[in-house]
């Protein structure tokens, strides 16, 4: 009998996680209307460039670093985030990422990959701790405390915390020749069972797999109307970024019936204009640098590309 097959109703997981899957898609959908009917843009040109800016600023996340402290504590919790979310795909697809990473390497890889998630695991738990205190505690005046903020931030240590403990229980309760390598559950797993009775270790590895995949499940519908939605964003943001020099003006045909000079309803933007709006993490960079928010004047940039994504969320009602 496999680990899944220890969990009651385990086939309902993979069917939760699908119907949040297609929620998310439907709300993405939504988004993409409102894009398609946007002023268009063009992004093909200096692909090079492009892929460039990709890896330098989404998946490196290079600008982050600026600010060392909030940056290591933001890539934690983006990248511990990301390689944690194997473990839940693990499961709603029923053991099939296990069985391939385990294929090449005779295992290595897998084996490898359970050091770097807990690990990694504790390094999340950390970053949320860093930023729950940044927020409520020191609160930098660039930054927006908000609902959403601290939902999503609650969201991902409930992912992080309920991951390590099915492992802890389970490596705990049914054992795993490959436990030495999980090096934050494995001795932690070791330390309940001698605790604690087997039925309860059986119940927490239980309690512990559906609380991962309801955390996961409810952030998947969730996050298509949160400010988080960046975190899948902001990749095709870098990709289809400016690169052209800076202030250089577009051309337009000043004798042409159609023309449309300014903005004055979201049909005059372009869709990467709205996809700005989404790409915001309310970080307050932009307001921090804004020479007019400085000397006291009411411009602010940050709830400008606030505002925008409000604007076009309401648009699609």
């Amino acid at each position: 009998m496999t680990f899944l097959e220890q969990v009651p109703l385990y086939p309902l997981a993979p069917l939760l996680f699908a119907a949040a899957t297609a929620l998310f898609l439907l709300q993405m959908a939504r988004h993409l209307r409102i894009f398609a009917a946007a002023q268009p843009v063009v992004v093909t040109d200096q692909p090079e460039s492009r892929l460039r800016s990709m890896f330098v600023y989404s998946i490196a996340q290079v600008r982050m670093f600026r600010d060392l402290g909030p940056g290591l504590m933001h890539a934690a919790i983006f990248w511990g985030f990301v390689v944690l979310i194997i473990g839940t795909a693990d499961r709603v697809t029923f053991g099939l990422v296990h069985a391939t990473l385990a294929w090449p390497f005779d295992g290595w890889l897998w084996r490898l990959l359970q050091p770097v998630q807990n690990l990694l695991g504790v390094a999340v738990l950390g970053a949320v701790g860093y930023a729950l205190f940044r927020r409520m505690v020191v609160r930098p005046r660039r930054l927006t405390l908000s609902r959403d903020g601290l939902t999503i931030l609650l969201l991902i240590a409930g992912v992080v915390v309920f991951e390590l403990l099915a492992e802890a229980f389970r490596i705990g309760r049914f054992g795993d020749p490959d436990a030495a390598w999980a090096v934050v559950a494995n001795p932690v797993g070791m330390a309940l069972a001698s605790v604690l009775p087997a039925w309860v270790m059986e119940a927490g590895y239980v309690l512990s797999f559906w609380g991962s995949i309801a955390i996961v499940c409810f952030f998947l519908v969730y996050l298509p109307r949160s400010k988080h939605l960046h975190i899948v964003t902001a990749i095709f943001n870098a990709l289809f970024r400016k690169v052209q020099p800076r202030g250089a003006l577009p051309a337009m045909d000043l004798e042409a019936e159609s023309a449309r000079f300014g903005v004055k309803t979201i049909d005059d933007l372009g869709w990467k204009d709205l996809l700005d709006g989404f790409t915001c993490t309310e970080c307050g960079r932009c307001q921090d640098a804004c020479p007019a928010w400085a000397t006291g004047k009411p411009l602010n940039p940050k709830t400008m590309i606030m505002g925008l994504r409000e604007m076009t969320v309401d648009a699609e009602k």
